[in-house]
């Protein structure tokens, strides 16, 4: 009768339970990787927010440096695409940015465009307008009249 060293029967793992895993495994990823969607479309929204407010502050520097007046000229497209244009006092574009895909603005009246204007003594027009997800989330992008400046934060749901 042969006898098999101590150990060696017991080795590895079935083909069943290694199709029991990946099934299972397979099920897990389903279910957990729509919401991981929903976490990145919110993240593209804040790093849009976060460089449209750095463009703005640029172009508030650009102002006062230059002694010229500069815009940020937002606009929600046709096609639901939203941009922004960087502009100088002629109207001139400068630079384009797009929001990613399903982004728009919400600007002020419904308005379908709206521009910021950044003056050589470091004001603004100033101003508040939102951005928004199709997931319906929303961020609010604030410039001061009197300084300039521009900021970002979260939408709180109390604000028409």
């Amino acid at each position: 009768m042969p006898t098999s060293p101590p150990g060696e029967g017991q080795a590895g793992f079935s083909l069943f339970e290694i199709i029991v895993v990946l099934v299972l495994m397979g099920l897990a990823a389903a279910l957990i990787l729509p919401s991981f969607s929903g976490g990145l479309s919110g993240l593209e929204l804040e790093a849009s927010a976060r460089d449209l407010v750095t463009h703005m502050k640029h172009l508030r520097s650009e102002a006062i440096a230059q002694q010229e007046v500069y815009r940020v000229v937002l606009s929600n497209g046709d096609d639901d695409s939203s941009r922004y244009q960087l502009t100088n006092a002629y109207e001139e574009e400068l630079k384009s940015f797009d929001l990613p895909r399903g982004a728009g603005f919400v600007l002020p009246d419904s308005a379908a465009q709206w521009t910021v204007s950044f003056y050589p003594s470091g004001r603004s027009s100033g101003g508040e307008f939102r951005l928004r997800s199709e997931a319906g989330k929303q961020l609010v992008v604030v410039v001061d009249p009197i300084t300039g400046l521009a900021g970002v934060s979260k939408d709180l749901g109390d604000r028409p």
